[in-house]
């Protein structure tokens, strides 16, 4: 989109969809209920990410620190600690290990653009929808061929 097209589409956009390009908190809270929902420690979700981090070759942890450590990783979860929101390469791997895609979404959804990160259920759906629409003007585009004959 061009300069001209974000400002007309940023007009358009609904109270739900306002552009938030700091959305720590929100994702800080994600994270925390995804790892209440998991059922683990914060421990045992350390442990998962780093086992992760190691096998993928992601480095969670800033400065010389060779790991994720739980300090680190409960302010990860603190909305209130700001300045220890998690990369981008380690927001990932969290989605990556705890198998969602809201903190990811959160991140996505941010822009006020309309952006967002869809799982595997919705990605078929699209896809489906999509080649519904496909059908529709091939049937539209053979029904002229069809009245020109």
């Amino acid at each position: 989109m061009e300069r001209s097209e974000l400002a007309a589409h940023a007009q358009r956009l609904s109270l739900l969809e306002l552009v938030e390009l700091n959305p720590d908190a929100d994702i800080a809270l994600s994270m925390d209920r995804i790892v209440q929902a998991a059922g683990v420690s914060r421990a045992e979700a350390v442990d998962r990410l780093n086992k992760a981090a190691r096998r993928f070759g992601v480095r969670l942890a800033s400065g010389s620190a060779k790991e994720l450590g739980l300090a680190t990783f409960e302010k990860w979860l603190n909305p209130q600690a700001a300045d220890y929101a998690p990369s981008v390469r380690a927001l990932n791997l969290f989605c990556h290990v705890f198998g969602v895609v809201e903190p990811l979404d959160i991140l996505a959804r941010s822009h006020g653009l309309g952006w967002r990160v869809i799982d595997g259920d919705d990605a078929k759906l699209l896809e489906w929808a999509r080649t519904e629409r496909k059908i529709k003007a091939l049937r539209e585009h053979k029904r002229k061929i069809e009245a020109e004959l």
